[in-house]
């Protein structure tokens, strides 16, 4: 209920108040004067008549005259809102071994607390999952607890947004606490600016169930060998049960391993392995059977796929000269069982040591890969360097490590399979540092860690090498992804360097480091007790992006993982060339994905450089095929084909019971009170508020109204007339 008392009434003008007083009652005597006698003399009640329409409209005028503003002043009493947050995720829906949730959630809703509509607060109520919604016409039924998700941090977040204009008194937060999203709500709360009464739904007992909680294995790997793939599992009340594991390709089981289940809730691990036998992207699954009494079947079943690559890499490294760079990165690449290479290193003469000579072209040309470390010198044969135009020509990728003196000039041949607009200027040597940047913190090449500070951290703890170029401008389709910085700097600059860049036509791959020294990325590393897992990880990530073919297509779209949980966001990545492989800009890119019930269509927004990205919200379980078109002026530039595919698995189901620890945290840090959903009757003792008021002003300019202007020739006009009918002069 909201009550609104008048509670100040100002008449504020040009002039000040005591003068503007004494012209009014200076009119007023002058009106009375005007009629005091009339000719013809007419009856007293027609002369006080008159004598009131002249005041009124002398006063007018003069109100008018001065500038006249009318302010009001109102104070308003605030209605306290509480706000209701009602979970609506998927782990709402369970029925444990006492309660079923659904139903005592629609228990707790009918309470006279949340029924009684006669009250001195507002109840708005929200539902919450992994994000928050208002619903002005809540009803209980209404709810599906089908959310993917359950971000308590993120809904409060929002809740406090959506009050800022309003009298916000106070929380109350129906969920089972299972909290699988977001920060930790019980820090968030802290300075939260009201208290929260969480109300628990559900049984804070373990429930009976197996948990596939997580597995590990590798996203890359060569055909032939022989995979790992860990997997732990969590199970309650299953104590002595022998369950097998099983690792399944379509219809075909892989391998499969049995385990006695503790029961306790602890994890157990179990280790299966698969052998992939051929290239391409392939899909697993990992499923246990279904036990009699198991709480839920929805965390029985992972899936994730891996990218098989063909069984040995052969490698053509040619160098310039021998010298540390170059076997520090000959024994890097042995060290991977799945690569095989060819060394070739220069000679003062231009020839190569031991008389070796470069394969024949159609044999050169069998080589998945070429790195030339600090090659070509001035003194090299340039023989060798048009066998490598020809066979760069075909596509065959390039890893161009920069060396002291590596001479431009002829390196400038192969300008067209560069990631350079120009060629390179060069200087004194000096050393540098890598500067990850923001293009390259994500891009396979620079990912050693998954933990983004993780990997970060680990780029800059690097010790400086060294670098002999001034400046260089790169291709349009060509990325920056990290740059040298001179000096370690730590404020913000501009790097305009390049100290790593990719290249990627669509036809070719190519990468170039354009600095030296690299093999104090391993030798010193060991130095100050750390270990060479950035360098030793950078160049296998090197030839793993140089020899994943991609087709050479004007669009490419992808999404950005192959396997998704239930209800998170598939973001799509496009990239779009003319035929002379340019990058387009402006235009519509537009992806379908086909679900069982519709087709959900999504256009990508423009992000420059011939990328576009896009997001929705993925759908239900299953395997997923989308379809990606650019058009330019209603011209079709090409189309992409791609899949993903959705777990039915979710995070709701990961944890089960309800979390009553984490519930009394955010009740006693945010100063509200936890309450169990049998015990409601005191709640309603804690939704008595203060009262609040807020001023309302509000002001008219008298003067500038067409009204009061109107008024006053209605009253000169009425006064003119009765004159006129009583034939005063």
């Amino acid at each position: 209920m909201t009550v609104t008392t008048l509670s100040e009434i100002n008449l504020n003008t040009s002039v000040h108040g005591a003068l503007l007083l004494l012209l009014i009652l200076a009119a007023i005597a002058a009106s009375y004067f005007a009629y005091r006698k009339t000719i013809p003399p007419v009856a007293r009640p027609w002369r006080i008549f008159l004598t009131a329409l002249r005041a009124m409209s002398l006063t007018l005028i003069l109100l008018l005259l001065f500038d006249p503003i009318l302010s009001l002043t109102r104070r308003k009493q605030e209605t306290p809102v509480v706000a209701v947050l009602v979970d609506n995720s998927a782990s709402m829906g369970l029925v444990d071994e006492k309660v079923d949730r659904k139903e005592e959630l629609k228990r707790v809703l009918a309470d006279p607390l949340f029924a009684n509509a006669d009250r001195k607060v507002q109840l708005q109520y929200y539902e919450f999952s992994h994000t928050l919604s208002e619903k002005n016409d809540f009803a209980p039924d209404s709810l599906t607890l089908s959310g993917d998700g359950t971000d308590i941090q993120r809904a409060l977040e929002i809740l406090n947004e959506k009050m800022a204009e309003r009298y916000f008194a106070s929380v109350i937060l129906l969920t089972d606490g299972a909290d699988n999203l977001g920060e930790n709500p019980a820090r968030f709360v802290q300075d939260y600016p009201v208290p929260i009464y969480p109300v628990a739904i559900g049984d804070p007992s373990e429930q009976k169930d197996v948990v596939l909680s997580n597995f590990v294995t590798n996203e890359i790997v060569y055909a032939g060998n022989k995979v790992p793939v860990d997997v732990y599992i969590r199970s309650n009340g299953f104590n002595g049960n022998r369950l097998p594991i099983n690792l399944v390709q379509g219809n075909r089981t892989i391998d499969t391993q049995t385990v006695t289940l503790s029961g306790s809730g602890m994890e157990q691990k179990v280790r299966l392995h698969f052998t992939p036998e051929e290239e391409g992207l392939v899909k697993y699954e990992i499923k246990l059977p279904i036990l009699q009494d198991e709480l839920t079947r929805a965390n029985n079943t992972k899936s994730f796929y891996t990218k098989v690559l063909k069984n040995k890499l052969r490698l053509c490294i040619i160098s310039g000269a021998p010298g540390p760079d170059f076997s520090f990165l000959k024994r890097a690449l042995q060290s991977d069982e799945n690569i095989e290479i060819s060394a070739y290193v220069g000679n003062r003469k231009g020839a190569f040591y031991q008389g070796a000579t470069l394969p024949s072209q159609e044999e050169l040309e069998k080589f998945d890969c070429f790195i030339l470390q600090n090659y070509p010198q001035k003194n090299s044969s340039t023989g060798p360097m048009n066998q490598l135009k020809r066979a760069f020509a075909k596509g065959k990728p390039m890893l161009l490590l920069n060396g002291k003196h590596t001479d431009f000039n002829k390196l400038w041949s192969l300008k067209d399979f560069l990631p350079f607009a120009t060629k390179p200027a060069q200087n004194q040597e000096h050393t540098v540092s890598i500067k990850v940047l923001p293009q390259g913190a994500h891009h396979p090449v620079l990912r050693i860690y998954e933990d983004d500070l993780e990997n970060q951290d680990s780029w800059a703890e690097l010790p400086p090498v060294f670098s002999n170029i001034r400046s260089v401008r790169l291709h349009e389709g060509a990325t920056s992804l990290a740059a040298a910085n001179p000096n370690r700097a730590q404020v913000a600059r501009a790097f305009t360097v390049p100290f790593l860049s990719v290249y990627d036509t669509g036809k070719r791959k190519s990468i170039a480091l354009l600095a030296y020294g690299t093999w104090r990325w391993d030798l010193l590393m060991h130095g100050v007790g750390k270990k060479n897992r950035n360098y030793l990880t950078f160049l296998k990530n090197c030839v793993r992006w140089l020899t994943t073919k991609d087709e050479s297509k004007l669009v490419r779209i992808s999404s950005n993982k192959e396997i998704y949980r239930s209800g998170e966001e598939v973001e799509f990545t496009a990239q779009v060339y003319f035929e002379d492989y340019q990058p387009v800009d402006g235009a519509e890119v537009t992806v379908q994905v086909p679900g069982p019930d519709e087709t959900q269509d999504l256009t990508l927004v423009n992000i420059g450089d011939g990328r576009y990205v896009g997001n929705f919200q993925v759908l239900s379980g299953g395997d997923y095929n989308f379809t990606g078109t650019a058009y330019q002026q209603g011209r079709v530039l090409g189309r992409d084909t791609g899949r993903f595919s959705v777990e039915e698995f979710s995070l709701e189901f990961q944890n089960t019971r309800m979390n009553e620890p984490l519930l009394r945290r955010i009740a006693e840090e945010s100063g509200g009170q936890f309450y169990l959903s049998s015990d409601l009757a005191t709640l309603g003792k804690n939704l008595s508020f203060p009262k609040k008021y807020i001023v309302l002003k509000s002001e008219w300019e008298i003067w500038t109204q067409p009204a009061v202007l109107i008024a006053c020739l209605v009253l000169l006009g009425l006064e003119w007339l009765i004159r006129k009918r009583k034939g005063m002069l």
